[in-house]
């Protein structure tokens, strides 16, 4: 959809309003980055450094983290500790788009090859999800 040449952005808010559930879930993580969180916590709670560290803006992080938390796709879990320690982790709402990272996974490694320059990169990025 688009407005005078600019794409029309749909509010969260707006989703339960979509009636094609194929437009509904990618709305809400047909985003690199929400792919990309929901890649790393498929092997368990990550603290918010460990998505800094995969190359993830810590801006564009905090607000998909929080869209997700909203959404009960990931929790969000504070320890009284100093300093301060916060996790996120899958809820089973969020486990349930597993499928979805695998076949894309699966596309990927059939239809896209990568010409990977550094093996070592190459061979971490095909293990996940």
């Amino acid at each position: 959809m688009e407005r005078e040449g600019q794409p029309v952005r749909m509010a969260m808010d707006d989703i339960s309003s979509i009636v094609c559930p194929i437009q509904r879930a990618a709305t809400l993580v047909a985003d690199v980055v929400v792919i990309v969180i929901l890649r790393e916590l498929q092997d368990g709670p990550k603290r918010f450094g460990h998505f800094i560290g995969v190359g993830i803006n810590p801006r564009s992080l905090s607000k998909r983290l929080q869209r997700l938390v909203d959404e009960e796709i990931v929790t969000r879990t504070s320890y009284a500790q100093s300093p301060p320690r916060v996790e996120y982790a899958l809820t089973d709402k969020g486990r349930a788009v597993a499928p979805v990272l695998h076949a894309l996974q699966e596309f990927g490694e059939a239809w896209l090859p990568c010409r990977a320059d550094d093996p070592e990169r190459f061979q971490e990025a095909v293990r996940k999800p």
